[in-house]
């Protein structure tokens, strides 16, 4: 068996080379950044565990936590149901994930039932019995049960037969806080599907969501940072290596099999004229959302028992919503401290990111204080990670043009393609996609 060259060091990339190692096989990994982990990297600023990309695995997650049962770490999840609010019209309705805690607070329920008209009411029950008659085909894995849903987005779905105020108050903040994007932007597919992997709860590990990158790099013997793939070579539709670039310059490294675990646009670029034009366009189709990700860390807890506050657009903040960290799990800060982190969607996030880190800062900061108005003037530290690509958005007709492109990749020998955008964008699709590749490789070889 030769050489395996794993391109891109995120999820999918991670999961594909332990993959190939855990059996047996050679891969070199090329990351063009100066640290692994894409997506679910993280990071320790004064004693806070910062989760920079994704903020927490769904329960209802499969190969994620398959994974991580290999590595050892499974004893290491935190799961957890929390408490959750939701801003309209200046006012926060909170309700609990947890039965037992709403129960426990009748009250606070009683007032997040005001939050819908009468009629709200009514359409949220018709929501979630349809939620419910259609999980069986909501998987992030395979996107294709889902595929009568794939044509329409989301909004559009949503405001036919539910209407506009379930689409603003229920679709769009799911949407929103959990693909940064805008419902109008995704499948009704992925919308859907999105609501039903949040219902039942999240999850965490005690370090931080970066332990599962730093758990997955430690048993990878070749992870070569701040090294470029700059094509992949190609010769009458059979992979023959690597071209990279790094502090050395350019060399080629010759590879039986390649899995280019990149975002979908790289991915095409990388191949250039090595594939098919179609193939390449719907790779260079795929759309992503975008963010700059401030996380602030503070004294006290501003948001009281609340993880999360919810921002329907409706509102005019710049980000989707506010979470406070802290409460994750034991050890995410020191005592007496939270860390507030919030997230620029749609629009705003596109253009957050053409301003530099004070003027982004300040317009966060003014917007978060609109939620929590004793929230201080300095925090005691402010990180802003930026994510011109943050989320594969999988929007209408993505899995039906991604679905023939797999099709169409069959033809290319030691091709092996991984990451989110073949199923929907998600921290599982990455992983799942990323092992799938690599069984590939294993059983051509």
């Amino acid at each position: 068996m030769g050489t395996t060259v794993v391109i891109g060091a995120g999820a999918a990339g991670l999961a594909a080379a332990y993959t190939l190692e855990r059996a047996g096989a050679d891969c070199v990994v090329l990351e063009k950044r100066e640290f692994s982990g894409g997506r679910i990297y993280g990071k320790v600023v004064e004693g806070c565990t910062l989760d920079v990309g994704a903020q927490f695995f769904f329960t209802r997650y499969r190969e994620t936590y398959d994974i991580m049962d290999k590595l050892g770490i499974a004893g290491d999840l935190v799961r957890y149901k929390p408490f959750v609010g939701l801003l309209r019209d200046d006012n926060v309705y909170v309700v609990s994930q947890d039965i037992k805690q709403a129960f426990l607070h009748p009250g606070m329920m009683l007032r997040a039932g005001r939050m819908l008209s009468s009629m709200g009411k009514l359409r949220a029950v018709k929501f979630g019995l349809k939620l419910a008659a259609l999980g069986k085909k909501l998987d992030f894995d395979d996107p294709l049960k889902a595929i009568e849903l794939d044509n329409v987005s989301f909004a559009d779905y949503t405001r036919a037969n539910f209407g506009d105020e379930i689409l603003e108050y229920i679709a769009q903040p799911v949407a929103s806080t959990l693909s940064l994007g805008q419902p109008e932007e995704i499948s009704a597919a992925y919308g859907m599907a999105l609501t039903w992997y949040i219902a039942p709860g999240l999850a965490t590990l005690r370090k931080g969501i970066g332990q599962l990158a730093e758990a997955l790099t430690e048993e990878i013997k070749d992870v070569r940072l701040g090294t470029e793939a700059t094509r992949i070579v190609m010769e009458g539709g059979k992979v023959k290596g690597v071209e990279v670039s790094d502090v050395n310059g350019k060399e080629v490294i010759e590879a039986d099999h390649v899995v280019c675990a990149t975002l979908a646009p790289e991915a095409a670029g990388l191949l250039g004229d090595g594939l098919d034009p179609t193939l390449a366009g719907t790779l260079k189709d795929v759309k992503y959302s975008a963010c700059a990700h401030v996380m602030m860390g503070v004294e006290g807890r501003p948001l009281d028992m609340l993880y999360a506050i919810a921002t329907p657009r409706r509102e005019g903040l710049c980000f989707s919503g506010i979470t406070e960290n802290a409460i994750k799990a034991p050890g995410y800060a020191p005592a007496g401290k939270g860390i507030i982190h919030a997230y620029t969607f749609g629009e705003y996030g596109r253009e957050l990111l053409t301003m530099d880190d004070a003027a982004v800062r300040d317009r966060v900061l003014g917007d978060i204080q609109r939620v929590v108005p004793t929230f201080p003037d300095e925090p005691v530290f402010t990180e802003i990670f930026r994510w011109p690509e943050a989320v594969c958005l999988t929007g209408p007709g993505h899995i039906t043009a991604v679905q023939r492109m797999k099709v169409g990749l069959r033809d290319y020998q030691g091709l092996h393609l991984a990451g989110e955008y073949l199923g929907m964008g998600s921290v599982e699709a990455a992983i799942h996609t990323g092992v799938k590749a690599a069984e590939k490789v294993l059983r051509v070889s």
